[in-house]
């Protein structure tokens, strides 16, 4: 939790004090306003659950993911649809992939298989419904720095 620096009177300063004075029936202040409740309340209304914007831009949208699709249930073909789940890979081809001089399209070819080349954790190896499911289950305080949801230790 964030906890405020006491200060007092002074140039670029306030006094905590006269804050203090000024809004006395503050939950900071009166210590209505506990670690638990406000690891509690940020749980629900920053990670879990639905939110509804009214209509005004997505309708309702669930953080815990539960719609996450599975890289087999992606529509491929033409007419407009992703030649695969992972097209288009913006990262390097990698080994394995298609040569542009090849005839035939090998069944490992660019854009057919995920590419694991970039960032860190679990990577594209996980169905999307899979990572979102580990994703919606983190909580307020297993946010590590340098460490993604999901990595082994």
């Amino acid at each position: 939790m964030v906890e405020s620096v006491v200060t007092t009177n002074g140039l670029g300063t306030v006094n905590s004090e006269t804050i203090k004075a000024s809004f006395p029936a503050s939950p900071i202040y009166t210590e209505e306003l506990t670690d638990d409740i406000v690891t509690e309340t940020g749980q629900k209304l920053l990670l879990d659950g639905v939110v509804n914007d009214g209509g005004h831009t997505f309708g309702e949208f669930d953080r815990d993911y539960v719609d996450a699709p599975n890289y087999g249930d992606v529509e491929t073909g033409g007419g407009g649809l992703p030649a695969s789940a992972w097209v288009p890979n913006p990262v390097s081809p990698g080994p394995g992939s298609m040569n542009p001089t090849d005839q035939a399209d090998p069944p490992d070819g660019f854009g057919q298989q995920p590419n694991s080349q970039w960032g860190t954790g679990v990577g594209s190896s996980l169905e999307p419904s899979e990572s979102s499911a580990a994703q919606s289950a983190t909580k307020l305080g297993d946010y590590v720095m340098g460490k993604a949801s999901g990595d082994a230790a």
